[in-house]
């Protein structure tokens, strides 16, 4: 029976690794409360005023994001990887991947892709990430990879 019991706890804790319940990603915030006590006091009139400032505060946002996309981003290095993909959008490529092994880190290496305003907004040079950080902003970019031709079958 102990056997057994310890088996089944054993598959619960795997599950749940598996599945990410015991991941290290913080957990989502409460949700706020809906109004508080001070609100309540508060003429209705004002509350309408306040929603009128909150719903031309999102039109704002999205022309703030268009002047973004004319602009170069700024990259430094020991960037966070999810922080330089935000910044690349949809304008980079990796062009090379080198797996993580015994005692060495993972490495990428992305460019811009081969449209006019992806090279202005990322400039003709690479960036390799390694182990999960920006580790090195090169000038120039890696060569296009000739077209691979499969040899005949038989050869």
């Amino acid at each position: 029976m102990r056997q057994l019991s310890l088996t089944w706890r054993m598959a619960a804790l795997s599950g749940a690794l598996l599945w990410g319940a015991c991941s290290k990603e913080p957990a989502p915030a409460p949700a706020a409360p809906a109004a508080e006590p001070a609100q309540a006091s508060k003429p209705a009139a004002e509350p309408a005023a306040e929603s009128e400032a909150q719903a031309e505060a999102p039109s704002k946002e999205p022309e703030a994001q268009a002047e973004d996309d004319s602009t170069p981003p700024e990259f430094t290095l020991g960037q966070r990887r999810d922080e330089v993909m935000k910044l690349f959008k949809d304008c980079a490529e990796r062009r090379y991947f080198e797996p993580p092994g015994p005692g060495k880190l993972y490495v990428e290496i992305y460019q811009p892709k081969d449209t006019e305003a992806c090279k202005q907004r990322l400039g003709e040079r690479q960036f390799m990430i390694r182990g999960g950080l920006l580790h090195q902003i090169t000038p120039g970019l890696i060569p296009p990879e000739p077209p691979r031709s499969e040899p005949p079958e038989g050869s």
